[in-house]
């Protein structure tokens, strides 16, 4: 380990750690600072035009959802009042032409113009003599409709909590939750924000814990979903902290200040970062410099501030983003968090055992991102770096733990997308490293030791890349698009254990890394979709993907020998007699005396030396002991993944469809290499071992899916999107902690196995939303009914079969229902915004099943009201005022052991310029 820790528990690396914080820092400074002074230095470059050729092909519609279908094509950004496109139809486009020359040939005869304010912005006027003037020449416009960035880069729009168009036009379920939503929710974590979202749940990192492991449709923990930060892969898992985990819950770190929005995907078919996924991904893109500089500008600073009651003492950020000439763009932000030991609510009671408490939270992150645009090529650069010290502390004898953990994200991009309908390019390649220094705290139970003050390290190292490319096909029974490419990616996991023990006898590391021991996992895929188009009402979709694994690594394992004694016995043959002389030796009863000799000296002679029956001969016996195993694991499987789905337009706005999609999962490093028990002690471990023929997880699901989008139902201004999905998802192989047969031990340990039988996740999601402007109401329910084999199935590890008893589901279990409530009004400014959200949610869940192979319920149902009013102070500035938790309820967060804030109060200020 070569580290000391000094009387306060610190580590002699902490220095060291100051420094490149402080380092950190003052770069992090200096780019925010370049931000602001060059950023006007550069403002007199010319802005330009976007002069690149595209392909359209719009047809005649109302004319908002041709400028909704021109802005997905573009990414433009069209404003316009709602007054200036109402009753009127576009012009049908087709062929390639630049985005300027697109724009007005769909305003062509409609009395509406475009004005071009930027390299990839405008606004729409009336021509009619009359319409929208002013005093003194000024045009006057009534409310506003900015349309932009539509696809996945659309920052919010009228589905639930601001979800984008697009989300209702995608034939699969996906979600997103914009950069808006998280600003006004009111949440103290990423978490907070995308557990309402339909099927998705917040995972186990609860409390003030910076960490996210989502559950998507009952599927979570152990990279079943894949986290990632543009792009990069967080696939650490911690399986021995955070609630008790047994088996590896993410310890994914995001800071929400950067975000930019989420991409939810619920279910995994033949794309680009599906590798490796059983049940979906949680993308989160980080903000970028077309986030903070307005139109028409060259610079921007974003600056926000929160802080509230119940230990929210502060969270706050400053992003700054400059144009440096007219190719490059550099973004630039600092966020900072202090969270104190916070109050969990006063009504109602938490009958659940193992419940944990947070007792403080110091987090600082940075995020440098370069950008560049070439044409028609595409580039970005980004990092993130977070550092977080926290801690925890379990109720009752346990004892709590204080963490130094630190995550850098890299993530490079390029796009090339030239005129030609053979190439659209996208390539990534990443790299994150996420490190954990933890200090558990010593354990006294009833005066007794149960294991001293550790401190352990856990590293995991990952990197890979995506290429992937898009052909399109024009033939004559409709157009035809390819999508295709490779993804591949490594995780490199390293651990260590110290304390006195350890030092003294490093095999009593082995109650300590059982589930974070050193190994290597490697994952490659390639893929094929085809989307076919023979009829505007029909679109068929088919994919395949093949995914292969590698894992690479040794592991360790004891046994416990006991002590055996070896007891003189009586061999005869072995006397000496001239130890029985007797000196008054008497012929006539030499007989009857040798016998009582030969009885009160019965025994055997070893070495020289005689010992009495009975007697222990140590050289003879063995000592206790703990022989050693070490497994050489390098092993190789793959699965072949086809995936299909069908679309119906029967008329516009409205989307059914069906699809049915394979997925795979292989063993993580913490499963592949696991060695030693499930909690921490003093000696050496020998619990468990490593299963040699542990395999991957795959699944199969059918969804049904409608979409519904719908606009001007009841007045001219409003909107209602719908996004419905029934689900059915089996899962063979479903890995579990359970028992395995070791040869040269005559009974059961533990290890991660695959269970025999299905498992099955299947339910229905429902979101949806109106919105009229003035107010708006919507919603999200799930319903999920999770179904695991019986306890006493049987499970192989390829030498032999167990006992068949689950010792526990790795993966948390969520509740089976679960319903958000979200209504609002603006005034008619829209300077004003109140809303209420509220959210009710059954109880948990117990990852064991009962004597009757059912799932039992822990915990209580709880119901959770909280509000939001919003301000806008100017055009530049926002003030939120938030309460949640408002009825003070005390509750465990569905998924989760550690119990919820109480009502908390907060206030939020954020500032453009």
């Amino acid at each position: 380990m070569g580290r000391s820790a000094d009387a306060g528990g610190r580590t002699g690396t902490d220095g060291g750690r100051r420094r490149a914080r402080l380092a950190s820092l003052l770069i992090a400074s200096s780019l925010l600072g370049a931000a602001a002074v060059f950023g006007p230095l550069v403002a007199d470059a010319a802005q330009r035009t976007a002069v690149r050729t595209m392909r359209f092909d719009i047809p005649a519609q109302p004319l908002a959802a041709a400028i909704a279908a021109f802005v997905r094509v573009t990414g433009w950004e069209v404003g316009f009042a709602s007054q200036t496109v109402a009753g009127k139809r576009s012009a049908a486009i087709s062929g390639a032409m630049t985005p300027a020359e697109a724009l007005d040939a769909l305003l062509a005869g409609t009395a509406v113009s475009a004005a071009i304010s930027g390299p990839s912005t405008a606004a729409l006027v009336s021509t009619v003599a009359g319409a929208g003037a002013a005093p003194d020449g000024a045009l006057l416009l009534d409310t506003i409709t900015v349309t932009g960035a539509q696809g996945r880069d659309a920052p919010s729009g009228a589905g639930y909590r601001g979800t984008p168009d697009w989300v209702y036009e995608t034939a699969a379920s996906v979600g997103v939750v914009s950069r808006e939503a998280l600003q006004s929710s009111g949440a103290r974590n990423v978490r907070d924000a995308i557990a309402d979202a339909a099927g998705v749940y917040s995972g186990e990192g609860q409390g003030s814990f910076p960490t996210v492991s989502p559950n998507i449709r009952g599927v979570g923990d152990s990279g079943r979903v894949v986290v990632s930060i543009d792009g990069a892969r967080q696939n650490a898992q911690d399986g021995g902290r955070y609630g008790g985990g047994l088996g590896g819950y993410g310890t994914a770190y995001v800071d929400s200040a950067f975000v930019r929005r989420v991409d939810i995907e619920k279910n995994p078919d033949a794309s680009a970062g599906s590798a490796g996924s059983l049940g979906g991904s949680v993308d989160f893109r980080t903000v970028n410099a077309d986030d903070i500089i307005a139109p028409g500008r060259f610079w921007g600073v974003e600056l926000d501030a929160v802080a509230g009651s119940n230990a929210s003492d502060f969270q706050g950020s400053m992003i700054a983003a400059t144009r440096l000439g007219e190719i490059f763009s550099l973004t630039a932000g600092f966020s900072r968090t202090d969270m104190g030991d916070y109050e969990g609510g006063e009504n109602g009671e938490v009958t659940a055992s193992n419940i944990y408490n947070m007792t403080g939270r110091e987090s600082w992150s940075s995020l440098l991102k370069l950008e560049g645009e070439f044409d028609d090529v595409r580039t970005s650069l980004s990092w993130m770096h977070q550092q977080n010290d926290f801690s925890y502390s379990p109720t009752g004898t346990m004892a709590g733990s204080d963490f130094d953990a630190r995550n850098d994200s890299v993530s490079a991009a390029l796009g090339w997308d030239p005129d030609s309908p053979f190439l659209d390019v996208k390539a990534t390649l990443w790299l994150n490293r996420s490190s954990s220094d933890e200090v558990r705290q010593a354990r006294i139970l009833d005066g007794v030791l149960i294991w001293p003050e550790t401190e352990q390290e856990r590293d995991l190292t990952s990197f890979g890349g995506v290429l992937e490319n898009t052909s399109a096909i024009e033939t004559g029974a409709g157009p035809l698009t390819f999508n295709y490419g490779v993804e591949a990616f490594r995780d490199d996991g390293s651990s260590a254990a110290m304390n006195d023990d350890i030092a003294a006898d490093p095999r009593y590391a082995s109650g300590y890394l059982q589930f974070n021991r050193p190994g290597q996992r490697d994952v490659a895929s390639a893929f094929l979709n085809e989307t076919w188009k023979p009829a505007d009402w029909l679109a068929i979709s088919g994919g395949l993907r093949y995914d292969w694994y590698r894992l690479h690594g040794t592991s360790t394992y004891y046994r416990y020998q006991a002590a055996a004694s070896y007891t003189a016995g009586c061999n005869t043959s072995e006397y000496d007699y001239r130890i029985a002389y007797v000196p008054s030796w008497d012929p006539s009863t030499a007989s009857n005396a040798l016998v009582r000799i030969l009885k009160n000296r019965c025994g055997e002679i070893y070495a020289g030396s005689f010992y009495t029956a009975g007697s222990v001969i140590s050289a003879l016996s063995t000592p206790e002991s703990y022989p050693e195993t070490t497994l050489d694991i390098d092993r190789t499987d793959g699965a072949l993944l086809p995936s299909a789905t069908v679309e119906f337009v029967p008329f516009e706005g409205l989307r059914p469809y069906m699809s049915y999609a394979h997925s795979f999962r292989p063993p993580t490093v913490n499963e592949a290499f696991f060695s030693g028990g499930v909690s921490p002690t003093i000696g050496i471990d020998t619990s468990g071992a490593a299963n040699e023929a542990l395999g991957g997880e795959s699944a199969r699901t059918w969804e049904i899916g409608v979409n519904l989008s719908r606009d001007h139902v009841f007045a001219p201004d409003d909107s209602f999107r719908l996004k419905a999905a029934a689900f059915h998802r089996t899962i063979e192989d479903y890995i579990v902690l359970g028992y395995i047969r070791v040869p040269e031990v005559d009974e059961d340990l533990l290890s991660f196995v695959n269970a025999d039988g299905d498992t099955t996740m299947k339910g229905l999601e429902i979101e949806a939303n109106y919105d009229a402007g003035a107010y708006w109401i919507g919603g999200a329910a799930t319903w999920l009914e999770t179904t695991w084999p019986d306890k006493t199935q049987t499970f192989s590890n390829g030498s032999g079969t167990t006992t068949g008893e689950i010792f526990a589901f790795a993966g948390a279990v969520p509740p089976r229902f679960k319903v958000s409530l979200d209504v609002g009004v603006r005034s008619p400014d829209r300077k004003v915004t109140f809303g209420a959200h509220v959210n009710h949610v059954t109880p948990n869940l117990a990852r064991y099943l009962d004597a009757n192979g059912e799932l039992a319920e822990t915990g209580d149902p709880y119901t959770t009201l909280d509000l939001d009013l919003s301000l806008a102070l100017g055009p530049h500035a926002t003030f939120n005022v938030s309460v949640n938790n408002v009825t003070d309820q005390r509750y465990i967060p569905a998924t989760g052991n550690y119990i919820a804030p109480g009502r908390t109060f907060l206030a939020a200020l954020r500032t453009r310029f």
